[in-house]
């Protein structure tokens, strides 16, 4: 380099380009991920839950999500136990079929148990939009898998 040209000034980023790529993509896509979540509800009420509602099932709620993670993991451990077992490539697949099946099966009871969380309670069930964008049958649904 030249020392006596004058060296040109770079915008300042706390982060370099590469990162800071990755942190506006990981920004957008998580910033996507939390819409696809909420609940689509009637025109009319905007889907949300009032505080008087979400107060009076919370309890309930948390219970499910509690029963729901501790089958989840159950189902996961049993996975790992297959997987860690398998000798060959036919049980490897065998093992992730299994589990898949088991936690489609629990997410089916799981919403299952929401709807009738929410119609006990004498509120309307939300639908939930799946990761394509469509309704679905319930939180995280694709809505054609059971």
């Amino acid at each position: 380099m030249n020392p006596s040209a004058t060296p040109i000034a770079k915008p300042h980023s706390p982060l370099p380009f590469p990162l800071a790529a990755v942190a506006a993509a990981l920004s957008l896509a998580l910033s996507a991920g939390t819409a696809l979540a909420q609940p689509v509800g009637d025109p009319g009420g905007g889907g949300r839950l009032t505080q008087a509602q979400w107060q009076k099932i919370f309890p309930e709620f948390r219970q499910q999500a509690l029963q729901d993670h501790r089958a989840r993991a159950v189902i996961l451990q049993r996975g790992e136990r297959c997987i860690a077992a398998a000798s060959n490539g036919d049980a490897l697949r065998t093992c992730m079929r299994e589990e898949r099946s088991a936690m489609q099966q629990q997410r089916q009871e799981h919403r299952t148990a929401m709807r009738s969380l929410f119609e006990r309670n004498g509120i309307a069930a939300p639908e939930w939009k799946n990761r394509r964008g469509g309704p679905g049958g319930g939180p995280g649904s694709r809505g054609g898998e059971v």
